[in-house]
């Protein structure tokens, strides 16, 4: 068997710049609660003991799981990982239930309480729960994590340990390396010579990029002018996306973001491969077209001008080697909902013109640069970044390429998983999507407080993409009327 765990000593001791943004958010705004998780239905109960099994493997596989975080000594540099001596597996995986038979919306009540509970600070930063007591014998589990630990796509490979191909699928003993416990020094002068060292590290290769970049120009002019290039309209894409004008979204203006209503939908692949190959689009196009129609379509009914909202779109930038690592390795894209635009066609024509734009200036792969530049900035600068990021964003939409097969927990199937992204306050909604065995599978989070009936949002995000697969049927009809 292939040693797929990682040595905490492979680990880097310090946080990255991106990690970090989302550690400080919580402190720059305490309401905001940087979490992301997956909600796992599953067709029956999962065999005695199987759910510690299954967590007691994906902590062997990602030991990062057994570390918290600990500041940098008076905020100075970024904050650090050390393994937790107190570790407490029993405080993190926990069982609960809803009072049977419960349905999916009971359910989904009691993982909303849930996401809306913070993370202790002070131990590693996650909580699963087993859930039982659901109609037909059905059973769940709910895993939520800090934004500081993985990003989605990063989430996969804890998926993929919880998870396995078939029901009666036996987990092999752990093979990893023997890891050397990860600890902070107590001495501050030590950590501060630590942390001069980490940042002088990291000035020395950003000018070492710098200065490759005059022989790289003798070597290959005309690819070292490419590239600069492409630099440059990828600083101007995100320069365009950082003074993109705050919206002032109607419904969000007396939101806490402390509440919580989550909601779901299934979509088929292969519907949404459908609906986009007339229209020459992607499914991310797709689903952000059908997003702007089903937001344009709810303010309309509330009485709300908007012509646009502010939308993040996360790109992940891993490599195919890099899928399974942890961290936050994403770029961010601002995409401008046009959702006072009626018609479907004008909608999509404009998200493609966006989406394609920021393809071209390729703004998204400019932000290792620019987050490995921030390494030797003091913690207290993350907060005042963080608190200054924060609400200007109405809408949070992610797409997580999933798992193409069924997969099983603890001998019970899989029969869904729902990624949740957190709401605050400015921005009431957040919808995942993760693709997972022939559907994508979508987990809406709303704050009732903006959105008083939050259930409207999947059934007019179900419409929109009605009116976008009518829209590539007329399309493709009059193509093939056309080439007859």
């Amino acid at each position: 068997m292939k040693d797929t765990s990682t040595s905490l000593a492979d680990l880097p001791r310090r946080m990255t710049p991106s990690d970090a943004l989302f550690w400080y958010a919580e402190t720059a705004l305490p309401i905001f609660r940087p979490i992301i998780a997956g909600l796992y239905v599953l067709d029956g109960h999962p065999k005695p003991g199987g759910i510690e099994a299954a967590c007691d493997a994906v902590i062997d596989l990602v030991p990062r799981l057994r570390q918290r975080v600990v500041e940098a000594p008076l905020h100075l540099g970024l904050p650090e990982w050390e393994d937790d001596e107190h570790f407490d597996k029993e405080y993190h995986l926990r069982h609960v239930g809803v009072a049977a038979p419960g349905g999916m919306r009971d359910l989904l009540d009691l993982a909303a309480t849930l996401l809306a509970t913070p993370l202790d600070r002070e131990r590693p930063l996650w909580e699963a729960y087993w859930i039982d007591g659901l109609e037909g014998g059905r059973s769940a589990f709910f895993l939520k994590m800090h934004h500081c630990v993985v990003d989605g796509v990063g989430s996969l490979r804890i998926l993929n340990g919880l998870t396995q191909p078939s029901r009666n699928s036996r987990r092999r003993a752990s093979v990893g390396r023997r890891r050397k416990a990860q600890q902070v020094s107590k001495d501050i002068a030590s950590r501060l010579a630590a942390m001069a060292v980490d940042n002088a590290r990291a000035s020395a290769d950003l000018a070492l990029r710098a200065a490759r970049a005059p022989l790289g120009w003798i070597r290959d002019p005309r690819g070292t002018t490419e590239e600069i290039g492409r630099l440059a309209r990828g600083v101007r894409g995100v320069i365009e996306d950082a003074s993109r004008p705050v919206v002032e979204d109607p419904l969000a203006k007396s939101c806490s973001g402390l509440s919580r209503r989550l909601d779901t939908m299934d979509i088929p692949i292969e519907r949404l491969k459908a609906i986009k190959q007339p229209l020459g689009a992607t499914i991310n196009d797709v689903v952000l077209a059908a997003l702007a129609g089903a937001l344009g379509a709810y303010h309309r009914k509330h009485h709300a001008s908007v012509k646009v909202l502010n939308c993040l779109v996360p790109m992940n930038l891993r490599n195919r080697d890099e899928k399974d690592n942890l961290g936050n390795r994403v770029g961010m894209i601002n995409i401008a909902l046009p959702v006072g635009e009626k018609s479907p066609r004008l909608r999509l024509k404009n998200i493609i013109a966006q989406t394609r734009a920021a393809k071209t200036d390729q703004r998204g792969a400019l932000y290792p640069f620019l987050m490995q530049a921030l390494t030797v900035v003091p913690g207290a600068a993350f907060k005042w970044l963080a608190r200054n990021s924060l609400g200007r964003i109405n809408v949070a939409c992610t797409n997580v390429p999933g798992l193409p097969d069924t997969r099983y927990m603890a001998g019970a199937k899989v029969e869904a998983i729902y990624p949740f992204v957190s709401v605050v306050e400015g921005t009431p909604l957040g919808i995942a999507l993760l693709s997972y065995d022939g559907r994508m599978d979508v987990g809406i989070d709303t704050d009732p407080e903006a959105i008083p009936d939050p259930h409207e949002i999947s059934t007019l995000l179900g419409a929109a993409l009605e009116e976008l697969e009518a829209l590539g049927q007329r399309r493709s009809l009059r193509a093939a009327t056309a080439s007859a």
